[in-house]
């Protein structure tokens, strides 16, 4: 997504030095600098593709399935957090990923995908795909709460598709950077099945 403006660049600002995404910056960059230095180019593109898919799931998974209710007990902290987030939208301290979720689950995931396949250039490949994702993610939610009018109609549809979440249904509506598992499994309403008021924010 691309914006123009003062109040654009104070947002941002705002964005590249919170300490959540000071990390995963940080992080990318070895994860960046690990990849480089393997032999193995298609190997390292096929993970980091990988990467990126987990997360694209795992948002979907953890959104609905952890920050919703269903499994809540697995990661109460996290439940509480987003029922913050949710009464208070707009606050940054709810908005991003905190760094205790962060620094688990990349040493978890980094550390099983090596333990797989005995290969460090392929789990930091792995971890790159993970993050940079990630990152599009903690930015695309972002900008849902805060007045930034993104350029491309793709982004402009995401930012309405993750208000309706907290506006309209906090049943529905679960996917930030993309609709398409909301789509598939009935949590994106259709006009003929109306998804029903929020009783939240």
């Amino acid at each position: 997504m691309m914006f123009g403006g003062l109040q654009v660049a104070t947002h941002l600002k705002e964005f590249l030095t919170d300490r959540r995404i000071l990390f995963l910056l940080s992080v990318l960059t070895f994860y960046c600098i690990s990849t480089l230095f393997s032999t193995d180019f298609n190997g390292v593109w096929i993970a980091a593709v990988i990467g990126i898919i987990w997360f694209y799931l795992v948002e979907y998974i953890v959104h609905r399935f952890i920050l919703h209710g269903y499994f809540a007990k697995w990661m109460p902290k996290a439940y509480k957090g987003h029922d913050m987030h949710h009464e208070n939208p707009n606050d940054i301290e709810y908005l991003l990923t905190p760094n205790i979720y962060n620094i688990s689950y990349h040493i978890g995931f980094g550390a099983t995908v090596f333990l797989v396949t005995q290969n460090f250039h392929l789990a930091c490949a792995f971890m790159l795909g993970i993050t940079f994702y990630q990152l599009y993610y903690e930015w695309s939610h972002f900008v849902t709460h805060r007045s930034i009018r993104p350029l491309t109609p793709w982004g402009r549809w995401m930012k309405k598709f993750h208000l309706l979440h907290h506006f309209k249904s906090s049943n529905h509506y679960f996917g930030v950077t993309n609709p398409s598992i909301d789509m598939i499994v009935g949590t994106y309403p259709s006009p003929v099945t109306p998804a029903k008021p929020n009783e939240e924010n």
